[in-house]
Formats: C-alpha cells, structure tokens, sequence
C-alpha cells in the first residue's frame, strides 16, 4: 500500500482509524514489525501480550471450552495502535517485506500463543502467504522452445498450475471444454451453492484475497475470485476454451503425447511433452439407479447441473440426500417451496457454524486490505488447526479404544460435540434425535458444517424420512420399503461419479489403457504418478484428498510438477516414469495406514469416500492417511531413484561455469 488515502467515514470517523482501533493489538503488532521493519518491538511488548491472544479455532476441532481471555493493558494496546496509524498514513513501503524463518517463528509464536511443530514451520509460511516462492532447486538451465505443457482443465488446480508454469517459463496451454474458467465452482450453481472450508484460506497463498465478504464464501464469489486471477496473470490467450478433450496416446517414437480433442463439432489433435491434467476427481452427476423414472412428470433436477428456468415456489418438493450440498439446497429452498420431504438414506454428522451464513465485518475487511499483512497473520490464524498434531482423529487410536471402547480422543470429542448440538436443537423430540444420529465414527463420512439445517427441519412444511429411492411412477416416488411420496419435483443431491480420469481414452506405454491400468481400482504414486504412463501428471489422483483443502493440495502439487519439470529441463530429460517398484512401496504404505482410519473402519457408513471397483469390492482411494504437513515435505523434491528416465537425442552436456577472478 503507498500513499493510502482515507475518504470514507464511519460515525464521523475515518473508516481506516476505525479499522485500526478494531484491530487486535497482537495483530497490529504484527504489521507495525513489518511495515517498520524494527524487530524490537517484539521483545519490547512480549510480555505485556503473552498470554493475551486471541483463540482461533476451526469449527471441525472447535469441541472444547474456551479459557477465558486475559486483556491487554489499554494503554499498551492505544499505544501499538497509534503506532501503526502512524505508519499506515506515511504511506511508505513497508521495511520487512520478508520474513526470515526465525523472525517468524517468533512473530507466530505470539500471535497463536504457542510454537508450532518442527514439521508445520515451513508449511505454515508458505500456506499463511509469506513467501510466493517455493522452488527448491535452483535452475540451471532454461526451458527449451520446443518443450511444451499440455495443461487439461481451467479449474482452480488448472489456473494454479498455469501461473507457476508461466514463472517457471514453460510455454504451455490449457484446454477447457467449458466456456469459462471456475471448474466445479462454474457448474455449481445450486441454490446455497458455498464453499466448507474458511474464506481466508481456501485462496492460493501467493494470491490471497483480503476482500471476501462472508467467513464462507457463496460459489459466485468464489468463482469471481478465480476470474480475477486469471485475468492478474494474463492466462485467457493460453486457455482455449470450448474445447473437450476425449483421450490422449503417448507416441514412444517421438516422446510426446498426442491428445485428441473436440472443439466446435471439430476433431483437433494438439501435442505436448507433458500432459497435465487438471480436471479433479468430480467429473459429473452422480444420478441414482431409479426404475420408471422416466415416467415422472415433473422437473428431475440434480444439483450438480441445477435448471434455473424451474419455478420451485409453490411447489411439493422432494430432495433426495442429505451430504454436504442436499443440507445446502434444503436450507435454502425450504421458505421457497409449499412442501419439502428429504429423503436420507443415513444421518450425518453435522457441526455448529456460527459462522456459516456470517459476513466479513466491514472494518475487518477494510484492515485487511488496507493495512499490510493483515491478510497473511489472519490467514495463519486461520491455518493453525490443521498445523498440530491431531492424534486420534482419523487414526484409530488403539490403546484408547480398548480403555474406553471409542475411536480416538479428537474423533470421540467431535462425536460427542456434534451430538449435543443435534440434541440441543431438539431437546424435545427423541425420536427426531434417534433419527438424525449417525452410528459409526466421525469422518466415516465427510461431517458438515451446520447451514441452518436443523432450524429447517424444524418448519412445519419441512419432513425428513429414513430410505432410499428406488423407484417412480408419474407423480410420486417410491422408496425401497414401498412408501409412495407424492410431488410436483424431484431434487437429486447425490454427489458426483469420481472417474479419476477413467472417462477418458488416455493410452501410455504399449498402448495401455488408464482404464485397464486401474482395474480393479485408480492407483497413484504421490497423489499424481501412475506408472507406464510417462511424462503424465494426474493432479489430484488417488490418495490426494481429505487431510487439506483444494487449494493447499493443488498448489503442494503444482509445486512438485515444477520441480519434476525442472529436473528434466537441467537434466536435459526426454521422458520421466516413476518406477513400478517406487509406486508399489507407496501404495502398499497408503493401503495399510489406510487399515486403521475412520475411512475404512467405518461401521455403516457409505459414500463416495469408496470407489466400487471392477471386482465389484469397494476400496478408500479419495484419501491419504497422513499428516498434510509430512506430505509438504514429501512433495518438496522428487525423488529421483523413483524414476525410469531417458535424455533428449539433442542433450549435450554443458560444461560447469568457471568463474574467473576479474581485474581493473
């Protein structure tokens, strides 16, 4: 920020000073260090800030009581503040645009009031937005001119990877065969449509957004996010848009693949030295097997491909599933429709959010994109759940079930959390509790963050009922015990198909199938790899998800590619393939670490978390059984022993640069 001119008022006060008298001292410290560059600040009012910070929890390991805070002494906190007004109306550049690593540990250990682990240091610096570049190795050369990047997808993994590409100086295009960028969150236009995870830190780090205006952003102004990113670096003249890619085949001839695509009712063929492909796990509606239901009359809508033109108000309305988007569409159609019946086939977990529906208070979002760092310190706040250890809470903990019969201390808390906040809404009707309590563990499906799905259970208009859909007939459906439930419109929440790119024709070594590689069921190396097929990328691949949110995934991943492109650029490498041994040692790792989580100790608990595979068995692939911040630091080199690789025919080795004393 240079210059920074206040014009609006707030109660005859500049919005800005309003701003900074709301800011927390510890988080007005933080700035004032930065912009003023003095590091003595910290040691000067540690002590009359230690012990006096604000609690930030994520609602998913929000389950215990908050100590009550100790305020800091107003004069401290008046005297920090007028500090940095002071320096924030200068308008200079701000001295310590860097952070070295012991400078923040210090500055973090203060504002979250405890060290973090050894092992999330890094990761938090990163994520929190402190530095924007993570490459490890130091480039030696430059990328040749006839090396291209085939990018697959303009989604949020997509765009990522096109803008580290484009720093990394790769020449590369993205193909998306919709009209726009956005992905999921450009087809997802359900009524509620919002995203699960905090605003604050479902951006990328080295993009971070101070202007969001709920804690959980809505999916247009999530989308509008990503439109904006795209547009700062310039990526629409690389993405051809329209443009659906069908297959691709690797040409061991030549060492490219050949990918075949449709644009306009036109074949296209485009070729690459490395495919990427982008387009994530959620590929399309997953409708439920459903006789007669052709028969139906009325509108059958999923919410993966919401009609617009269809008129809910009025209407009687039956809303099949109650995961994460049926507990949004219900919310928000609920007042709209003259009758809602949800079919559940199981209860869920769901969490209290006080948050969910809650904006970003106007001074809040004013410091954060007017005052430096602001943005960063509360997105490390923000982070700092999922940087400790979370013992026995996806890993069964043995010893402890066998004390108490439970699952683990974090997952048994969860469990009982979320059943007094079911209980505290209906503490009259044990029936509706009975109906609406999950019996296997927490995370044997995905839990939920609570939307306001309880306060419309409770409408008089509004039921809900145990059963699964199986049938239809012109005016009704009918559940598999024969109850027959008339409606004027069908709604569908029932998630997606995940094909980990099993709908594609994509054909590796000796004309190997993706299809007949992954029967019975996807495999990955890293989360990307699959052996046999070089120089192929499959971002968010099996064993990628569920310990991190998209975008911490996808830019950890994105890392990892440039880095493995970078190797082949210095190395001067025509082809890269990880070693069927390599990819066997971490899949058998994954699938018995796998063994003892939720996931797979899951009692009744169904869900796309399972893939059916050929053999008609049902396997945890979705996941990955460890902490997010080993898999940052699993991700930060490739491993070279793990890979198979050929030079280029044109490689020549280049001799080491001497340096040679110079004279005047």
């Amino acid at each position: 920020m240079h210059g920074t001119k206040v014009i609006n008022t707030m109660d005859g006060e500049p919005k800005l000073d309003c701003a900074i008298d709301s800011l927390d001292p510890i988080m007005a410290l933080m700035a004032l260090i930065q912009i003023t560059g003095d590091r003595t600040l910290l040691r000067h009012y540690w002590d009359h800030l230690e012990g006096r910070q604000e609690g930030h929890v994520e609602a998913f390991r929000d389950i215990y009581e908050h100590a009550e805070r100790r305020l800091v002494d107003p004069l401290i906190s008046t005297e920090i503040r007028e500090a940095l007004r002071a320096v924030v109306k200068a308008g200079k550049s701000p001295l310590m645009p860097h952070l070295d690593m012991p400078m923040f540990r210090k500055m973090a250990r203060l504002l979250l009031g405890k060290d973090l682990p050894e092992m999330s240091v890094e990761v938090a610096f990163q994520h929190a937005g402190f530095t924007t570049d993570t490459r490890i190795r130091k480039p030696e050369n430059v990328p040749p001119a006839d090396f291209k990047v085939l990018v697959v997808g303009a989604g949020m993994m997509g765009i990522n990877a096109a803008i580290k590409l484009q720093q990394a100086g790769f020449d590369f295009e993205i193909l998306e065969g919709l009209e726009k960028v956005g992905g999921n969150w450009l087809t997802n236009t359900y009524p509620g449509a919002a995203v699960d995870t905090p605003s604050r830190v479902y951006s990328f780090s080295f993009e971070p957004n101070a202007s969001w205006t709920k804690y959980y952003p809505r999916g247009p102004e999530f989308l509008s996010y990503l439109e904006r990113v795209t547009d700062k670096y310039n990526l629409r003249d690389k993405i051809q848009f329209g443009t659906w890619v069908e297959g691709a085949e690797w040409d061991s001839s030549r060492n490219v693949w050949v990918v075949k695509a449709v644009r306009d009712g036109a074949r296209e063929i485009h070729e690459c030295n490395v495919l990427l492909m982008a387009v994530g796990p959620n590929n399309n509606p997953n409708y439920p097997n459903v006789q007669n239901l052709d028969k139906f009359k009325g509108p059958v809508i999923h919410s993966a491909a919401w009609d617009h033109s269809v008129d809910l108000k009025g209407k009687k309305v039956v809303l099949v599933g109650t995961g994460c988007s049926g507990v949004q569409v219900s919310t928000a159609i609920a007042d709209e429709v003259d009758e809602l019946v949800i079919i559940q086939r199981q209860p869920e977990y769901i969490i209290p959010n006080p948050q969910a529906h809650a904006p970003v208070e106007e001074l809040e979002r004013l410091a954060m994109e007017q005052i430096p760092f602001v943005a960063n310190w509360k997105r490390l706040q923000s982070l700092e759940s999922q940087m400790g250890d979370m013992h026995g809470m996806i890993m069964k903990d043995e010893a402890y079930a066998r004390q108490t019969g439970g699952f683990g201390p974090i997952n048994d808390g969860m469990k009982a959390y979320a059943n007094a906040y079911l209980q505290s809404h209906f503490p009259d009707d044990p029936d509706m509790v009975s109906l609406l309590t999950p019996d296997f563990p927490v995370f044997a499906k995905r839990p939920i963050l609570d939307c306001g799905f309880y306060e419309t259970l409770k409408k008089d208009h509004v039921s809900i009922v145990r059963g699964e859909l199986v049938e239809a007939d012109e005016s009704a459906v009918i559940l598999s015990d024969g109850t027959r439930i008339e409606c004027d419109v069908l709604l569908l929440s029932t998630g997606y198909n995940l094909h980990f790119g099993r709908q594609f024709d994509i054909r590796g070594l000796g004309g190997k199938t993706l299809n007949e590689a992954f029967d019975p069921h996807p495999f990955s190396y890293e989360g990307m790899l699959i052996t046999g097929f070089p120089n192929f990328v499959f971002m968010g691949a099996p064993y990628s998800y569920l310990v991190a949110n998209h975008a911490v995934v996808s830019e950890q991943q994105v890392h990892y590619i440039i880095e493995l492109l970078q190797w082949m650029v210095d190395d001067h490498l025509s082809t890269f393939d990880v070693t069927p041994e390599a990819t066997r040692a971490f899949v058998d790792d994954v699938d018995t670490a796998l063994q003892n989580t939720a996931w797979v100790q899951c009692g009744s608990a169904h869900g796309y978390y399972r893939d059916r595979g050929g053999d008609g068995q049902k396997k945890v692939i979705l996941a990955i059984p460890r902490h997010n911040s080993r898999i940052w630091h699993d991700l930060r080199s490739p491993r070279q022993q793990d890979f198979h690789v050929t030079s280029r025919a044109d490689a020549q080795r280049v001799p080491t640069r001497q340096m040679h004393m110079l004279t005047i």
